[in-house]
């Protein structure tokens, strides 16, 4: 808000990498995979294909939220939420080299391909600052989006994948008797506030 600080957002983006080996069974990121690319049958490299993030159907999701009330002290001072996201990917088919695959799509679509969205901890640290007198909600925020691969293998044929990840993140803290008027808060902060300052 401008003449009050409650709340504010702050980007976060964790990176990572994947790519195709021989075999059928489905493979999700992060497990152990052997290229085959001496006959032919290695899927990997940068010859990935995904429809645009923009135009993908995104789910806001609280990754954690805290309820404060700064007259009562730490005793309330409540975790409500704590749900990380992991970012991953799965693939139909054991092909895939994933360390060069995951790689590739990061690097082309510059979102996280692995890992977890740091939460509850990394709201803390932001709430550690926070000056507010009333009872306030601080929250984390992803929008959760499942991204298509196709995948191409060296001997022409393609595997599909999913990666499930997040964007735009947000961290923020939100005064709960606050009445904020059309455009003034986020709409993470004005949800965390209609959902959980009751």
């Amino acid at each position: 808000m401008r003449p009050r600080p409650a709340w504010v957002a702050v980007a976060v983006v964790v990176m990572s990498a994947t790519g195709c080996t021989a075999g059928g069974n489905p493979k999700t990121s992060g497990s152990a995979s052997a290229t085959s690319s001496a006959d032919g049958t290695g899927c990997g490299s940068t010859a990935f294909t995904a429809p645009p993030v923009k135009k993908l159907p995104r789910s806001l999701t609280f990754t954690a939220i805290r309820k404060v009330d700064p007259p009562w002290g730490d005793e309330k001072n409540v975790v409500l939420v704590d749900k990380p996201v992991t970012a991953k990917v799965q693939w139909k088919s054991d092909r895939v080299d994933e360390t060069a695959a995951l790689a590739a799509i990061e690097d082309g679509l510059e979102l996280p391909t692995s890992g977890t969205s740091d939460a509850l901890s990394g709201l803390d640290r932001f709430l550690s600052g926070a000056k507010e007198k009333k009872k306030y909600v601080g929250y984390a925020a992803v929008e959760k989006v499942t991204v298509p691969l196709s995948l191409k293998c060296l001997d022409g044929t393609r595997v599909q994948g999913e990666l499930s990840t997040w964007v735009d993140a947000e961290i923020g803290v939100v005064v709960c008797a606050t009445r904020y008027g059309k455009g003034e808060a986020p709409v993470a902060a004005l949800k965390a506030q209609a959902e959980f300052c009751n």
